[in-house]
């Protein structure tokens, strides 16, 4: 639609009188009334005109004329704005011209000068409430850092997934959160504003997308924190980080680390805890640590009168064979996975984790499976809707990307089996070589292949719930995609030596190598506490432009050395941060973010001629060394100003990092994020 044209004011909707807040010609702000913890827009001022500055004039003719110019400008010209950034982000700049100014771009670069990404993190959301959505959403923000942040200049805003329909919330005013506060904000429109619920955004985010899109807050063109949404369990329920790790904008990126939150809300309306410190997610064993496996709950047996306890299953108990991720016609009713048991297991509490959100499987009664047993996890259990699929164990709600990505099976928090496919074909299941169905083999792509046995009435392939074939004769890979979408066969020319399989289309294409001063050694973590070294060493790599760390090798002064190699490309954009660890899964390593690679060496904690190389075939790309012991818990980091292969050389370009930069589970660090400044 077109823009609305030149902003007038409108008169005052009737009994705004009686609210708490202040009206600035027609545009009404409000507060919440009584005690505030943190950010109260209007904190301390009286009813009606804004008690703080006298009397402002009415809005200017051709002012709404200047305000539409100008969001279209910064809109590269795009029309209908009004879906982009919303009305409430219109009307709020109107008001806070009257009551003395907006943030025109030298304020916004001011406000986001001393903000660094990571020091405001999103812990808390309510997108799917009981009932109508619309008025009853919240978005918790946390200040993880050890000083105070002023949102002054700062943008809230939510997307689709693909980052399309944006809407946004800009603050206009100073509003401060302490160090280690929570400020709670609502999708309040009418009506007082509930005790949970700090600061109102009105309708500038409309609706938050209940399955699935974005949630994020920025300073200019910088995101300090970004999340993305994904569907409670039931409704009424707030998905919350977990409570166990110490929030930041890098482990949030992980949906398993999510999970809906069992406290009970404010007068019994929805479960959450906003504005507090999150409980943890899942079962909490020895030291904080997630329990791996073991009874954690209990459950019905068919026929049987008594409850006996779950047995979740342990690493390698579980095995993915087989998934449909583009069935013919609508994928929200075809989808399915298949798993198959190799140790008696429940399936009473397991996660399947997909890109776009994770489900978990509950039910009353058992969820049992014998040693060598198959079951299907579906979209939907009606075989007229699923495609005529054998009964399905259990459903999921979440999409599995047709561009490929990655499935993950986890029970009390700890990954139990993992695979990476690529591009999906239209009607055709992928399935793991019969021979290769464990756990470890199936990490292989050359393990998977096209199913060719039919299933149901609409032309689908694959053999859900049934043993798959011996993939040979075809590479035992899953071919690319030919004319009109259908299956060519073949080797997939990502298992080929000068190619990978892109993991945002799924098709394949060249490597793109990195060259000398193309990467830059930033961080690492010789000595962590929180867990065991051989668990929790990592090192993090930043990239000056493109590339992709196939092939590339990190060594030490020892002699240890690992290369990084998968069908899959290692792809690292300019600017990004990889993190190269001892061990990918988030329950073992402290709570690192996303791992692109594992390594298989130590990092010496002790004073010594000590060093770290990254090469590729035997070409040094970057290399760093240093004497001194390694402070335990603490990362040594690059100062940002020395962020080139000859700065990071540079005596004191490495400090500690300090006690205010923290991950996962309490180490002081900043894998995957940006470094803080050393004293140089």
């Amino acid at each position: 639609m077109e823009g609305p044209g030149p902003l007038r004011a409108q008169p005052a909707p009737t009994g705004a009188a009686d609210r708490a807040g202040c009206r600035v010609e027609g545009v009404e702000r409000r507060v919440r009334p009584g005690p505030v913890r943190v950010g109260a827009r209007l904190e301390g001022r009286a009813r009606g005109a804004c008690a703080s500055r006298p009397a402002a004039p009415p809005l200017p003719p051709g002012v709404g004329d200047a305000l539409l110019t100008e969001l279209n400008v910064r809109g590269q010209g795009m029309k209908g704005w009004g879906r982009y950034l919303g009305w409430g982000w219109l009307l709020g700049l109107a008001g806070a011209w009257a009551c003395g100014g907006t943030p025109l771009d030298e304020d916004v670069d001011a406000a986001c000068a001393g903000l660094l990404p990571g020091d405001v993190a999103i812990t808390e959301y309510l997108n799917d409430p009981v009932g109508t959505d619309t008025g009853h959403e919240y978005v918790e923000l946390h200040n993880p850092t050890r000083g105070p942040v002023d949102l002054y200049g700062l943008t809230l805003y939510a997307s689709r997934a693909d980052g399309s329909q944006e809407t946004a919330y800009a603050f206009l005013e100073k509003m401060t959160v302490a160090a280690g506060d929570y400020l709670v904000l609502g999708d309040v429109r009418d009506g007082p504003v509930p005790a949970h619920v700090d600061h109102a955004y009105g309708d500038g985010l409309g609706a938050l997308g209940n399955s699935g899109g974005r949630l994020g807050i920025r300073c200019g063109e910088r995101v300090l924190d970004e999340v993305p949404l994904s569907a409670p369990a039931k409704s009424g329920a707030s998905r919350i980080y977990d409570g166990r790790l110490v929030p930041d904008m890098a482990g949030n990126d992980d949906l398993a680390r999510w999970c809906d939150s069992p406290d009970a809300g404010a007068g019994g309306t929805f479960q959450g805890s906003p504005g507090a410190a999150n409980a943890p997610c899942g079962p909490v064993g020895d030291a904080g640590v997630p329990e791996d496996a073991g009874v954690v709950a209990t459950c019905r047996p068919a026929g049987g009168d008594a409850v006996r306890p779950v047995l979740l299953p342990a690493p390698g108990d579980l095995v993915i064979t087989e998934f449909m991720a583009n069935p013919r016609g609508d994928d929200t009713l075809g989808e399915w996975v298949e798993l198959r048991a190799t140790a008696p297991v429940d399936l009473n509490g397991v996660t399947l984790v997909a890109e776009a959100g994770e489900a978990t499987l509950k039910a009353g009664g058992c969820l049992s499976l014998s040693a060598g047993e198959y079951a299907v996890l579906a979209r939907r259990t009606d075989a007229t809707l699923n495609g005529g699929l054998p009964p399905p164990v259990a459903t999921f709600n979440m999409d599995l990307r047709n561009a490929g990505g990655r499935l993950q099976v986890k029970a009390g928090g700890v990954v139990v089996d993992a695979v990476d496919y690529a591009l999906a074909v239209d009607g055709v299941a992928t399935q793991v070589s019969a021979p290769l169905a464990d756990a470890v083999q199936n990490d292989a792509p050359s393990a998977w292949c096209a199913a060719t046995a039919a299933y149901g009435s609409r032309g689908n392939v694959g053999t859900p719930g049934r043993g798959n074939r011996v993939c040979e004769g075809d590479g035992g890979t899953l071919g690319g995609v030919g004319d009109g979408g259908t299956f060519d066969g073949g080797v997939d020319a990502g298992t080929l030596e000068d190619g990978c399989i892109d993991r945002t289309t799924g098709r394949t294409r060249a490597r793109r190598g990195p060259d000398g001063g193309s990467l830059v050694l930033t961080e690492f973590m010789a000595d962590p506490q929180a867990v065991a070294d051989a668990m929790g060493e990592w090192v993090e790599v930043l990239a000056l432009r493109d590339v992709d760390l196939n092939g590339v090798s990190l060594s030490n002064e020892s002699g240890g050395r690992s290369t990084f190699d998968s069908a899959l490309c290692l792809a690292v954009k300019a600017g990004g941060r990889a993190v190269l660890a001892r061990s990918e899964d988030a329950s073992l390593n402290g709570g690192l973010p996303a791992v692109l690679g594992t390594f298989n060496f130590n990092l010496a904690n002790t004073t010594g001629s000590r060093k770290l190389e990254l090469s590729v075939d035997g070409r040094v790309l970057d290399a760093v060394s240093w004497t001194g012991a390694a402070i335990p818990g603490v990362s040594s980091q690059l100062d940002p100003g020395r962020s080139d292969p000859q700065r990071n050389d540079w005596p004191g370009s490495f400090c500690p990092t300090p006690d205010s930069a923290r991950y996962g589970r309490g180490d002081r660090g900043t894998p995957g994020g940006v470094n803080r400044a050393c004293a140089l």
